[in-house]
């Protein structure tokens, strides 16, 4: 399965470059820091960044868990997400850096998730994220 068959993203926006691996209860991707990425300049990235990043892969895993359970044609873009806490370890991130990110389901009830990810680079844990999800039905 490809990255624009899950997380409904394109262009500038779509943040993560590939898919390590998925199953209906988290996903790994990558990312590689780019300077046409939103809150990045000359200096690297802003680390609010990260967050997105979580949310991102969070849709890798999400997204297959409803194709699987509704089928491929269902839609299943459209999360509305929250942060629930958010520990962001860096000041920058610079240009060219390889992110490795985490995403697991923690509480999972019919259109609503709760995400728990990391962001690393290398071994070291950059960022701790908590975020919400919430589909509407169509």
């Amino acid at each position: 399965m490809d990255l624009e068959t899950l997380v409904p993203h394109r262009d500038g926006m779509l943040l993560v470059s590939e898919i390590v691996s998925f199953d209906d209860g988290g996903a790994v991707t990558r990312a590689v820091v780019n300077a046409r990425w939103p809150l990045t300049g000359p200096r690297g990235a802003d680390p609010l960044v990260l967050i997105e990043l979580v949310a991102q892969t969070a849709a890798v895993n999400n997204g297959w868990e409803i194709i699987q359970r509704q089928g491929p044609e269902r839609d299943h873009r459209g999360w509305i997400v929250g942060i629930k806490s958010a520990r962001l370890l860096v000041d920058r991130i610079a240009l060219g850096t390889t992110l490795t990110i985490a995403s697991r389901n923690q509480f999972a009830y019919e259109n609503f998730r709760e995400i728990a990810g990391t962001v690393k680079i290398e071994n070291e844990v950059v960022a701790e994220v908590t975020l919400q999800l919430m589909q509407a039905e169509p």
